[in-house]
């Protein structure tokens, strides 16, 4: 079936597609699958999150139309570009460029590190993360009632730092925090700090464009590994990529099955299957970003193949 034929059957997308996710669909598909600075004074009410698929749709982004393989396997969906929703207006020099993390309970950005460094945390559950102690001081953050308290980075380890956490919730009822660490311990730097920064999205390093319908970011750990499920949370039946030094010439490290050779982004590269006790298996890839970084990706067996060879050709790293 060609690209015509497939669009004029399942209907023009609201939004067009991204140019990467276009040229992944037809390369390798049979049947078609398929981000101003804010105000100084209040901010907006709402910001973007790490987000994919499902996420998106939900706080009104464009996602085109899942379209589903021949077989029924999983729908595949165009996803925008995920982002972490602060961007701080200055930085201080050394700390260089952030490095993103999602969990099940937070999202955060990191400059420098937990020893001497500033981290920026969000979109926290009020039940699952904070703890503030009865002795932290009031403060105000852009009109948001704010906390200060002390506490110790690494939580008490040998190699533990001073802390200052500036706490607070927005308008939009969502807590966020900055801490400072080490040099940067310091409750005044850290209120004006937050107060200076921007409701501006950043895009993050590693990212990927066409995804499994509905499904959403359960995990993404310092800019090497994003982590999709359905559940929103790790298991295991989800979908990963993580960054790797080079394509092996094998996948004898995974105990892959059925391996072959195919070509993503224009380059060789590695595509296996790793069976289970189960009786089901994940699919195993090893392949280069059209920028060429290296990446592994797995992913569970509702996809099909062409279906994650079109995944992989949509994974981007921008550091």
């Amino acid at each position: 079936m060609t690209d015509l034929k497939t669009i004029d059957r399942l209907g023009p997308a609201p939004t067009p597609l991204s140019e990467t996710a276009l040229c992944a669909a037809r390369a390798r598909l049979d049947s078609a699958i398929t981000q101003a600075p804010a105000s100084t004074q209040r901010r907006p009410r709402r910001r973007l999150p790490l987000l994919a698929a499902a996420a998106a749709a939900a706080v009104g982004l464009a996602v085109a139309p899942a379209l589903v393989g021949s077989d029924n396997s999983i729908a595949l969906a165009a996803v925008d570009p995920m982002t972490f929703p602060w961007t701080p207006s200055a930085v201080p020099a050394g700390l260089g460029e952030p490095v993103f993390e999602k969990d099940s309970n937070f999202i955060a950005a990191r400059y420098g590190d937990q020893l001497n460094g500033i981290s920026i945390t969000t979109d926290v559950a009020d039940e699952d993360f904070w703890t503030i102690p009865a002795s932290a001081r009031s403060a105000d953050v852009d009109g948001d009632e704010a906390r200060i308290y002390e506490r110790t980075a690494y939580n008490g380890s040998p190699e533990s730092a001073n802390a200052v956490t500036v706490v607070w919730k927005d308008d939009a009822n969502d807590w966020t925090a900055v801490t400072g660490s080490g040099q940067y311990a310091d409750g005044d730097r850290m209120v004006a700090f937050a107060e200076a920064m921007r409701d501006q999205p950043q895009r993050v390093d590693l990212g990927l464009s066409v995804a499994p319908a509905g499904w959403t970011v359960a995990a993404y750990k310092e800019d090497r590994i994003l982590t999709l499920s359905e559940s929103g949370e790790p298991d295991d039946n989800d979908l990963t990529v993580a960054l790797i030094d080079h394509v092996g010439t094998n996948l004898s490290a995974y105990g892959a099955e059925d391996e072959s050779a195919v070509t993503i982004n224009g380059r060789p590269a590695l595509l296996g299957r790793q069976a289970s006790d189960a009786g089901d298996f994940r699919w195993i890839l090893e392949a280069n970003t059209a920028s060429g970084q290296s990446f592994a990706l797995q992913a569970p067996d509702g996809l099909t193949r062409d279906q994650v060879i079109a995944v992989a050709e949509s994974v981007t790293y921008e550091p």
